[in-house]
């Protein structure tokens, strides 16, 4: 009686996620039905667009709000780079597996004459070499493959690295190898974002290059530096907001980072005195000839910018930005700001910037983690220690003015 063939079950595949569709299924819908009314002849008065672009409808009154084309961001590049590696070092320790067990079904075959788990086996290597393709191009191509050794192909006799094709074959002495990819180029090339929109005072209009600028590359920019120069000035480091980092309450990003950095110079009593004022300027005077920087400065205020955007309200202004990119105009030479003022003629010329912009690129960063929804929620942490409260910091103050006048009476 011959024996029951034992086929080993399909390993479970790989799940990966795919950037999302620009649209939910009903505003798509919503969308083609729009273009299929207006088409119709006089329905153009009823199915219009609105000044900014967007879909708008008479009869049933309604907007339809469009989202913009727009190129992926470092940051976006970036997060696309990782996840493509992450999937391609799982998807070929799958391949290596597979193969593995292909070769392994090739011998029983020579043993056996048993052809079934060979074409099953085959069909699993295939399919991750498929998935692999996939992730690491947008571009469907046919892939020559010239003269193949041997062992690549008859995996019988890997250990033959003769030429697959002898001299004068009357074929093409070539292989094809068919690869599609499944990543669209929006994925790629770019992606659909809302429309920004930017906060402003009521029965204002503030001026747009008030808040965004040109870049000499091509890109739109928020130059920012002060908390009260424009419309961005909540992206300051100066920004006032109370937050706790690994157990210590701080009053703005510039105190966390300055006194982190104090910390890791081992600057101890630096450290004690930029916890004992509110005051940003002061803390820039007390950092002023501080000459080293911390290891991983943009990785320092990515974990001080995750911390206070836990607030949604300022999630929101942040995601009110775009696309655009986020420069921090610091005059001071490292690494936080580019080394050049608001008003420098160099700012808007990338390959003049002097430091490598970690602020803004940190933001970035924080914006597009909010924006695909991946923003980890920090525990919540008890401070053990707490810059000077507000109260303590207006005795302080009261204290050295009555000293001065003492002091100016005595003489």
């Amino acid at each position: 009686m011959a024996e029951t063939e034992q086929v080993e079950p399909a390993a479970e595949p790989v799940k990966l996620e795919a950037p999302a569709e620009p649209y939910d299924k009903e505003t798509t819908q919503a969308i083609n039905m729009f273009f299929k009314k207006r088409s119709k002849k006089g329905n153009q008065s009823k199915f219009t667009f609105t000044s900014d672009g967007n879909l708008e409808t008479k009869e049933p009154a309604g907007t339809i709000q469009l989202k913009s084309f727009v190129p992926l961001e470092q940051s976006d590049r970036a997060a696309l780079d990782e996840y493509r590696s992450n999937s391609l070092a799982e998807l070929q320790e799958l391949y290596e597996k597979e193969l593995i067990g292909l070769r392994e079904t090739w011998e029983k075959y020579r043993e056996h004459g048993t052809v079934r788990p060979v074409l099953i086996a085959n069909q699993r290597v295939a399919e991750l070499d498929a998935r692999m393709c996939a992730m690491r191009s947008a571009v469907r191509d046919i892939m020559a493959i010239k003269k193949p050794v041997t062992n690549t192909i008859l995996l019988n006799k890997r250990h033959d690295v003769s030429q697959l094709f002898p001299l004068g074959d009357p074929f093409n002495q070539t292989l094809m190898r068919l690869a599609f990819y499944d990543f669209k180029p929006e994925h790629e090339l770019g992606k659909y974002v809302a429309q920004p929109t930017t906060p402003q005072e009521e029965g204002t209009e503030p001026s747009e290059m008030l808040y965004q600028q040109s870049l000499k590359d091509g890109r739109r920019a928020r130059i920012f530096f002060e908390t009260d120069s424009d419309v961005n000035g909540f992206l300051s480091p100066y920004w006032p907001v109370e937050f706790v980092l690994e157990e210590t309450k701080y009053s703005s990003a510039l105190q966390a980072y300055e006194a982190e950095r104090a910390k890791e110079l081992k600057m101890d009593e630096l450290r004690k005195q930029i916890l004992g004022t509110r005051s940003p300027r002061t803390i820039r005077l007390l950092t002023k000839k501080v000459a080293d920087h911390p290891q991983d400065s943009k990785g320092l205020w990515l974990k001080i910018f995750t911390q206070i955007y836990q607030d949604e309200h300022l999630r929101e202004r942040l995601l009110s930005t775009g696309t655009d990119a986020l420069v921090y105009a610091d005059l001071r030479v490292g690494p936080s700001g580019i080394a050049l003022a608001e008003k420098d003629s160099g700012v808007l010329d990338p390959s003049k910037w002097k430091g490598e912009n970690a602020v803004g690129l940190a933001l970035e960063t924080v914006r597009t983690t909010i924006r695909e929804g991946a923003l980890k929620e920090a525990p919540e942490s008890k401070a053990k220690e707490s810059v000077i409260t507000e109260e303590e910091q207006e005795k302080a103050k009261l204290g050295a003015i009555i000293n001065a006048k003492r002091g100016g009476f005595r003489h």
